[in-house]
C-alpha cells in the first residue's frame, strides 16, 4: 500500500514540473513589436480653404453642373523628429470626400522658404494642393497631413514608419444667388396711327453676385389670343445704346433697354409681355408682367 501510494505520488509530481517547464517556454506574443528608429510627429495643421462656393468659379458663358473645376489651396503643418529633420523622409497631403478612399486630389509639402512656404528649416511644412471635383459635387471634403521616416521601419511589416495624421474638414458649397428685376419702364396703351411707333422699354436688373453674373435680360410677348410673338424671347442690353437698338442710356448702371418698332399694322388689342433675367447659374430671376394694349 506504502508502495503504491509512493508511486503515485512521483507520477504526479512529474506532471506538475512538466507543465511548469512547458509554461516557462510558452512563447509570448503580447510584446512590442520589434522595429527601428521612431516616427515624426504633425501638429499644428492649417488649410487656407474653409468654404468654397463653386457657383464663383467660371470657366465659361455658363455654369453647368457637369464642368470639371480645379480647386486650389495652401496647406502647412508642423513638423517635429527626435532625431532631427534629416530623417524626414516627406510630408504628404490629400483631399478626400467624406473620408473616403479615393483622393481627389494630393501634394507633397515643403521646408524650403520657397512660396508658400514662409521660412526654410524652421518644421513648417507648406505647399499648395490642386483638387478635381465636379461642380455639382458638393458636401463636406477632408484634408489629411501624414509624414515618413527616412530610415526607421517597422521589422515585421517592412514599413517604414508614419507619423500621426492630422485630418481638417472643409465644405464645398453652391450658393447661387438669383438676379432681380424692377423698375419697368413702358407704355401700358400705345394708340398707331399712319407710321410705325416705337415702343421703349427699360429694366433695372441687378445681382448680389456681381453685376458680370447676368448673363440674359429678356423678354416674350403673346399676342391677343395667347399665341407667342416671332422671335421670342427678345434681349434687354445695357450697353449706352452702342448697338443704337436698345435705347439704353448708360452702359453699364444695371438698366436695360430695347426700342421696339409696331407697324401701323400690328393688330389692335392686349398684348402680354413677360420680362425676365438670367445668371450664368441659369438661374432665372422674377417675372414682371405688363400688358400693353394697341388701340387705332
Amino acid at each position: 500500500m506504502y508502495q503504491l501510494l509512493y508511486k503515485n505520488f512521483l507520477f504526479s509530481s512529474a506532471i506538475f514540473f512538466s507543465f511548469i517547464f512547458l509554461s516557462g517556454c510558452e512563447k509570448q506574443y503580447d510584446t512590442v513589436v520589434d522595429s527601428v528608429g521612431t516616427a515624426p510627429v504633425l501638429s499644428d495643421a492649417s488649410f487656407s480653404l474653409s468654404i468654397v462656393n463653386t457657383d464663383t468659379i467660371n470657366i465659361g458663358t455658363v455654369r453647368n453642373p457637369d464642368d470639371q473645376l480645379t480647386i486650389r489651396g495652401v496647406a502647412s503643418v508642423k513638423v517635429v523628429h527626435s532625431e532631427g529633420a534629416s530623417e524626414i523622409k516627406r510630408v504628404l497631403c490629400s483631399i478626400t470626400k467624406d473620408q473616403s478612399f479615393s483622393p481627389s486630389g494630393d501634394g507633397t509639402l515643403h521646408d524650403d522658404g520657397i512660396f508658400p512656404d514662409q521660412n526654410v528649416n524652421d518644421g513648417i511644412f507648406s505647399g499648395y494642393i490642386d483638387f478635381n471635383i465636379s461642380r455639382v459635387d458638393v458636401g463636406l471634403f477632408w484634408i489629411t497631413f501624414l509624414s515618413e521616416n527616412l530610415s526607421g521601419f517597422i521589422h515585421s511589416q517592412g514599413q517604414q514608419y508614419q507619423s500621426n495624421t492630422v485630418q481638417m474638414p472643409f465644405q464645398i458649397v453652391r450658393l447661387n444667388h438669383p438676379p432681380v428685376i424692377s423698375n419697368l419702364e413702358a407704355d401700358s396703351l400705345i394708340s398707331l396711327g399712319t407710321i410705325d411707333h416705337v415702343l421703349q422699354l427699360r429694366l433695372t436688373a441687378a445681382d448680389s453676385d456681381g453685376q458680370s453674373d447676368i448673363r440674359r435680360v429678356f423678354f416674350s410677348s403673346y399676342k391677343p389670343d395667347g399665341s407667342p410673338s416671332s422671335g421670342n424671347p427678345h434681349s434687354l442690353y445695357d450697353d449706352g445704346n452702342a448697338s443704337l437698338l436698345s435705347g439704353d442710356l448708360a452702359e453699364g448702371d444695371g438698366i436695360y433697354g430695347l426700342k421696339i418698332s409696331l407697324p401701323n399694322a400690328t393688330p389692335a388689342g392686349t398684348y402680354r409681355f413677360e420680362f425676365r433675367a438670367a445668371d450664368k447659374s441659369l438661374d432665372s430671376s422674377n417675372v414682371i408682367i405688363r400688358n400693353i394694349v394697341i388701340v387705332k
